[in-house]
């Protein structure tokens, strides 16, 4: 749902009212075109383009030689006259009425076609957003006949050739647009997203700064950074090329969603809310935004809120993914009977090793350690890898008064090499509890030597520390925090 929504955004900025071309490139193209009617047996189409080549370059031989084709050479004018209209009547009894190209041009513009370089890049649009891409390439290449010089309208071509998956035309007709006007910088920003397409986020990111560079006011050039940054994890540098849009642009509805995600990973919720709160000004409705707002609050334990907003959520889009956040909420509100109600109906749907250990936990809870004990040990023949569920079962023998089985599984949780930064996060809560607090540090400082960019690891450092109340360790690692996350 989200990348569609983006692709739309992207693909309704993208064309816009769209380097130089030389003649010998024009005529070049045209000539393609015409070559392509005449094989297709659309004379009349290919002649139509040839005319348009002698115009630019009356004495261009393959032209002419094609031209000679479909129309030889007449000694006399009534002799070509008749040729004509032989040719005429053929066409119209070889050519069938639905394989014809009409294009339907308002009468009433005629004498303003004549003349008017928009006119035809308008009448390209039009045809663009039908998706009608070789009608509107046509239409793009008569405005540019008319101006060689409309950077919008070699814009638009490029779109065109773009989603008839041409590239390298495509990028070929980006450059010439932009070389037309430095201060138009949508060419660049299109280029960016079609090398981010072919996936070299080098020359993609290059684009982006390019644009920038060349016009400080490109908000989409900042927005599709933003992106790119949050992409690969650096949220501190999205949220500051998220911020620029804001101020730019501040009613480009998308950034304060996407500056609302980059807030969450960051463990800025406040900051998450007050953009989602600025999203729904745009969108009151929208689920996801209501379902963000409910993790957000989740996190601070803001429960009721949360709960109110998974609610709002479900009301428009009653999914699975919302549910389990609903009995999270609901476990985490200490109904415990509610949540396992919600998780063993989602567990009927599919099961998965993290289903099973939130009703572990909930039966745990409910003084089922039996059941419980069945839970874990399912989550554990799902995802063994997971320290945290063999942990969750050693504390049900403890309940038990079982201890070799207790010291088995906290032996076992240790024992294992953490393949994400939860895990990392897990397996230092599991250390501090077992009375081995520099365990649990070194853990967090393994995981932050792998995840630079990932708050929840500082964040838990932080409170142990307090937990210990190491003061000094407690501000260099909150200095740390703020140079790195709180630009």
């Amino acid at each position: 749902m989200k990348k569609g929504i983006l692709f739309f955004v992207f693909v309704s900025l993208a064309l816009q009212l769209v380097s130089f071309a030389s003649a010998g490139e024009l005529t070049d193209d045209y000539f393609d075109i015409a070559t392509n009617y005449f094989n297709s047996s659309n004379f009349a189409k290919s002649l139509e383009y040839l005319d348009l080549i002698m115009q630019i370059e009356p004495d261009n031989l393959a032209a002419k030689t094609l031209r000679d084709k479909i129309c030889p050479p007449a000694v006399d004018v009534s002799k070509q006259a008749a040729e004509a209209e032989q040719t005429a009547q053929a066409l119209k009894v070889v050519k069938s009425p639905e394989n014809l190209v009409v294009l339907n041009v308002p009468q009433a513009d005629t004498e303003k076609m004549a003349y008017d370089s928009d006119y035809y890049n308008k009448k390209g649009q039009e045809f663009y957003s039908q998706k009608d891409y070789n009608t509107a390439i046509e239409y793009f290449y008569k405005s540019i006949k008319l101006n060689k010089h409309n950077a919008q309208a070699y814009n638009n071509l490029a779109m065109s050739y773009w989603l008839k998956n041409n590239t390298q035309v495509a990028i070929k007709y980006f450059r010439k647009a932009y070389s037309l006007n430095r201060n138009y910088t949508q060419p660049l920003v299109n280029l960016s997203n079609l090398y981010r397409q072919l996936g070299n986020s080098k020359v993609q990111v290059y684009y982006l700064k390019k644009a920038i560079k060349s016009n400080c006011n490109d908000y989409l050039a900042y927005y599709w950074l933003g992106n790119y940054y949050r992409s690969i994890g650096d949220y501190p540098d999205s949220i500051a090329y998220y911020k620029e849009v804001v101020k730019i642009n501040p009613k480009f509805s998308q950034v304060y969603i996407c500056l609302a995600m980059s807030f969450f990973e960051t463990e800025d919720f406040n900051y998450t809310i007050m953009a989602l709160s600025q999203y729904g000004e745009f969108y009151p409705d929208s689920d996801f935004a209501y379902y963000l707002s409910a993790k957000a609050n989740l996190a601070m334990c803001h429960y009721v809120e949360a709960k109110t907003y998974i609610e709002k959520a479900i009301a428009t889009n009653n999914n699975s993914e919302y549910q389990f956040e609903l009995a999270k909420i609901d476990y985490a509100l200490e109904d415990y009977n509610s949540a396992l109600d919600i998780f063993q109906k989602l567990i009927q749907a599919n099961e998965s090793a993290e289903l099973f250990n939130y009703i572990g936990l909930s039966n745990y809870k409910l003084k089922n350690i039996d059941l419980a004990i069945a839970n874990f040990n399912k989550a554990i023949q799902l995802d063994s890898m997971r320290p945290i569920y063999y942990y969750n079962l050693a504390q049900c023998y403890k309940s038990l008064g079982d201890k070799p089985n207790y010291s088995k599984n906290v032996n076992t949780a240790t024992k294992i090499n953490p393949i994400n930064y939860q895990d990392f996060i897990d397996l230092s809560y599991i250390y501090y509890d077992n009375g081995n607090p520099s365990y649990a540090i070194n853990t967090l400082n393994h995981a932050i030597s792998k995840y630079p960019s990932v708050k929840s690891l500082y964040l838990s450092k932080l409170k142990i520390y307090e937990a210990l109340n190491d003061n000094l360790h407690y501000n260099e690692t909150k200095d740390l925090i703020d140079m790195r996350f709180n630009r």
